[in-house]
């Protein structure tokens, strides 16, 4: 048996891109047979639906909206577990970085965040028990002007499966070469979902029930998570185990 969980997700509280919202994400896992997901929502300097115009505190609580509320769905059912997250864009590269296992409090007395170098931000990220993953570090859009530069010394993980693996856009092979070249950083697969159509296509799984995100990341560093890609199990080479 496995406990699957997403790890790149958006809601349409905290995400401007975002389309369905924290309550609807949680009944799409559900009915997917999910047992949790990461609340993912982009950072306030990126696509965010926080006014800038309130002090940093303000923004912050509005900021973990969609987890907020995401959170308090979840506790209607059982077993099913909601942890917070945000996808950190390092501009101008317009870079992504998934950022776990921190909380609220963490960015509320930060908020000098927006203002660091990246390895200050790894560092501060680290200090505090948090873990840094690529996202999509290969993708083609309008709006990216970089080509990956790892820095192995400051990141976790890979993203190596970004959607459905067929995607052109997103160039999951080029990603899957990346982090065979970096064995060391550990794997991971997300939907980055923004709307419930595409529940049940990306994440991690684990043969064991996960109970917070502190247990989260200590099994993705063990190297415990298969990867959910097109909606089947597999190993950490994607190869098939279970349908």
């Amino acid at each position: 048996m496995f406990y699957k969980y997403e790890t790149h997700l958006h809601t349409s509280e905290s995400s401007s891109c975002g389309r369905s919202t924290a309550a609807e994400m949680v009944h799409a896992f559900i009915r997917e047979g999910y047992s949790g997901f990461v609340v993912t929502d982009h950072f306030i300097n990126s696509s965010s639906t926080v006014p800038k115009d309130l002090c940093w505190q303000d923004k912050m609580k509005l900021y973990a909206r969609g987890y907020d509320n995401a959170k308090r769905e979840a506790e209607k059912y059982s077993n099913f577990l909601v942890m917070f997250g945000w996808e950190y864009t390092l501009f101008p590269y317009c870079a992504d970085y998934l950022t776990y296992n921190l909380d609220l409090e963490f960015l509320i007395n930060h908020p000098e965040m927006l203002d660091i170098s990246f390895p200050e931000y790894c560092k501060l990220v680290h200090d505090n028990g948090g873990v840094i993953v690529h996202a999509h570090p290969y993708r083609q859009a309008h709006y990216i002007n970089y080509e990956p530069d790892l820095r192995q010394d400051l990141i976790d993980g890979i993203e190596v499966n970004n959607g459905l693996s067929t995607s052109s856009s997103n160039r999951n092979d080029k990603a899957w070469e990346l982090a065979r070249l970096n064995p060391h950083l550990f794997r991971t697969s997300g939907t980055d979902i923004h709307n419930v159509e595409r529940a049940g296509i990306g994440g991690v799984a684990f043969k064991y029930r996960i109970t917070d995100s502190k247990m989260f990341v200590e099994a993705l560093k063990k190297g415990d998570g298969y990867l959910i890609i097109d909606g089947k199990i597999t190993d950490r080479e994607g190869n098939i185990i279970e349908e």
